[in-house]
Parts: structure tokens; C-alpha cells; sequence
């Protein structure tokens, strides 16, 4: 199963149907099939954006008030590096955790090595899980700096420009 087409850029400093937050512009992937986390980071991929980093609290509140689908928790990009540790997928620093109790629980079994990758439960928290278990997920990426703009200003005739365009006289 291939993940669905990739949403078209809108006009704004987010891509279509994505909200902004902060620096980023956030999309969750809420459809009745959920996805692996491979081809769900594949699908941010694609779209030019990142599964999610959470680095705070109010970010957590901020993807927890999606509706995203009512049967399935949302993957983030919360991976297991090579270490045994973890890891953003975006390289951004692991500096907030919000473990749901007794998670992560793959470390405590020795050999099992399966939950290498993490979701979010819908009160927030979050849990190690099998990498192909189907999801929904949440991508981001950071919004668009609009362009700056010369404006010039005479009685008849306003005119702005943006700095990669070039006046030209009609």
C-alpha cells in the first residue's frame, strides 16, 4: 500500500492543509488506513517535511487537539539510534521526553528489539512500538519566510517589488 498523493503547496507560509504552530507548519495524516513508520517518514519525505519532533509541552497540547482517526495513535519521528538510545529523525536534540508509564518497555526485554520506533497516545504520551504497526502520523516543516518586498509610493500609482524580481518600466 503506497502512501496517499502528496498535498499540494498552498499560497501561504504552510503547505496546503497544513497549520501553523511556532517556526512550523504541522500536517497529521488522520485517514481510515493507517501507515508503518517507514512509509510514513516516507511520505513526510515526500512531501519535503519531517515526521514530527516534540520539544515541549505546549507542543504536545498543540498535536494532541488534531482529531486525528479514533482508532489509531500517531507516529512521530522518534526513532531508536544505534546506541540504544533515541533520536529525532530531523537530528534536532532529544531535550523532551513524555513517556507514557513504564514506556519505553523494549529495553526491559532483553532481545526484543522489535519497538524501535515511537507513537503518540492521544492523551500525549508516548510509547515504543513496532516500526510496521499501521498509524496515523504527524509531519512538519519549517514555514516559509515571505519574501521582502520595495515598496515605492507616488500619488497615482503604489508599486511593490519583490527582492528577486526586477523592475521593469511599461
Amino acid at each position: 500500500l503506497k502512501p496517499p498523493t502528496t498535498p499540494a503547496p498552498g499560497d501561504g507560509m504552510c503547505q496546503r492543509f497544513a497549520i501553523p504552530y511556532g517556526k512550523y507548519c504541522y500536517y497529521v495524516y488522520s485517514g481510515e488506513v493507517g501507515f508503518s513508520w517507514p512509509d510514513s517518514e516516507h511520505y513526510c519525505q515526500a512531501g519535503r517535511m519531517e515526521l514530527v519532533s516534540i520539544h515541549s509541552r505546549a507542543e504536545v497540547e498543540f498535536l494532541k487537539s488534531f482529531n486525528y482517526s479514533k482508532n489509531m495513535n500517531l507516529w512521530i519521528g522518534l526513532t531508536r539510534d544505534n546506541n540504544f538510545g533515541w533520536a529525532w529523525t530531523d537530528e534536532t536534540s532529544v531535550s523532551f521526553l513524555n513517556w507514557a508509564p513504564n514506556e519505553p518497555n523494549s529495553a526491559f526485554h532483553p532481545g526484543n528489539m522489535a519497538e524501535n520506533c515511537v507513537e503518540m497516545y492521544k492523551d500525549g504520551r508516548w510509547n515504543d512500538n513496532n516500526c510496521m504497526e499501521k498509524k496515523s502520523f504527524a509531519c512538519r516543516h519549517p514555514q516559509k519566510t515571505p519574501p521582502n518586498k520595495t515598496c515605492v509610493t507616488n500619488v497615482t500609482n503604489p508599486n511593490c517589488i519583490a527582492e528577486s524580481q526586477t523592475w521593469s518600466k511599461q
